[in-house]
């Protein structure tokens, strides 16, 4: 394999992942933007997944779910039902695309992949948004961050640090890049009224939620927050339908009927759901947890907060460490409490009252998150490698 050359137009990006297309986590989102990204930057990007057990989609019809272009392919392997699948997916991967490949980019606890890619010649690029869960991924890490063509990527300051100070990872070919969003998807100008003819929705003062249905997402709080508040919520998220019923069982334990679920969304549409908000919300705890059940409010940068700030409507958010980072109160946000009802209420009529301030930060959001697209996001990268390699 040749040596990275940044300057020619047309790298060879492979992007593995393990997971199955479309899937209801935001972690697909970010993969297909990236690929979207890569690609835009003039390179070949191919994407490697695993097929899904029921019938496969379209390349075509993967990239029109998740609203990207298609600038980029995608391959879908057959699942094998073998002991240690995921490893033997990423090695068939990484083998089938083994010529002419300059970077093996993944995320994740795909981390075999890389490291036969850095084998093979390739640069490897991984994307940590987590701990490492074993110890066989913590030495693998190091082993693709110490190699002269390794680099590994976090999301956030906060989880950079973590891997220096705490998990005694080197400061060197380590860097951060934060979420990103498509702004193009994002129309500024289009008006609530207009957004709600598009959904059928009712007239009225909403809130609008989108995302997970986790763990530390303060859906509770926001419930209670709103009780006996002329405020109808809408909570466009949800992974299966039990997931959903848990939560409607809770609002109804609220006493609300002014809470509506539409469950999970493609992300194609998001974008005009949060157009027809009149305020978005992100009530997070002190805790905040994943699909896995990790503990992640020190350091993630949730996909969804990039989306609200680029959807130009008013945001109340938790003041937690992976939000304030982002997020100023009384200039792109209203930060509140974490685990208070009373903090989100109060905002709530602060926003109802004061049109002036809501517009001054729904104005304020969308001008800051300008500085981070996924094409940014994806050009920062590439940068770096070639500061680690050349």
């Amino acid at each position: 394999m040749e040596t990275l050359n940044l300057r020619q137009s047309n790298l060879n990006i492979l992007y593995v992942n393990s997971s199955s297309f479309p899937i209801a986590k935001a972690s697909s989102v970010q993969i297909m933007q990236m690929c979207e990204a890569f690609a835009s930057l003039g390179n070949s990007v191919k994407l490697v997944s695993l097929q899904p057990n029921n019938k496969p989609l379209s390349t075509t019809k993967i990239q029109k779910y998740y609203g990207v272009s298609s600038n980029f392919t995608i391959q879908q392997l057959s699942r094998k039902k073998l002991p240690r699948k995921f490893d033997l997916f990423q090695i068939q991967a990484i083998r089938n695309n083994r010529l002419n490949t300059h970077i093996c980019y993944s995320r994740g606890r795909d981390i075999i992949a890389p490291t036969i890619g850095l084998q093979m010649g390739m640069h490897a690029i991984i994307e940590v948004h987590g701990k490492p869960l074993s110890l066989k991924e913590k030495m693998l890490l190091k082993l693709i961050q110490s190699h002269r063509r390794g680099m590994l990527v976090t999301i956030s300051d906060a989880l950079r640090k973590l891997y220096i100070n705490e998990l005694n990872f080197s400061d060197k070919n380590i860097i951060v890049a934060t979420g990103g969003v498509d702004i193009n998807k994002f129309d500024p100008y289009i008006t609530i009224h207009d957004a709600r003819q598009k959904l059928n929705m009712e007239e009225g003062t909403w809130i609008i939620y989108t995302g997970g249905l986790y763990r530390g997402r303060g859906l509770d709080f926001l419930f209670k927050a709103v009780t006996n508040l002329d405020i109808k919520v809408m909570i466009v998220g949800g992974s299966n339908d039990q997931q959903i019923k848990e939560w409607q069982y809770k609002a109804k334990k609220h006493n609300l009927d002014n809470v509506y679920f539409t469950g999970y969304q493609s992300p194609e549409t998001i974008p005009l759901y949060l157009a027809a908000a009149n305020m978005l919300i992100m009530p997070y705890e002190t805790k905040v947890y994943t699909a896995n059940n990790e503990e992640t409010s020190s350091w993630a940068s949730p996909l969804k907060l990039y989306e609200y700030m680029a959807a130009s409507r008013p945001i109340i958010a938790s003041n937690i460490p992976m939000i304030k980072n982002t997020l100023i109160d009384n200039h792109n946000s209203l930060l509140v409490e974490p685990c208070s009802a009373t903090a989100i209420r109060k905002a709530i009529k602060t926003l109802v009252n004061n049109d002036k301030l809501g517009n001054h930060i729904a104005t304020n959001a969308r001008k800051d998150v300008l500085k981070h697209t996924w094409t940014t996001r994806a050009q920062h990268i590439i940068n770096n490698v070639g500061k680690h390699t050349l």
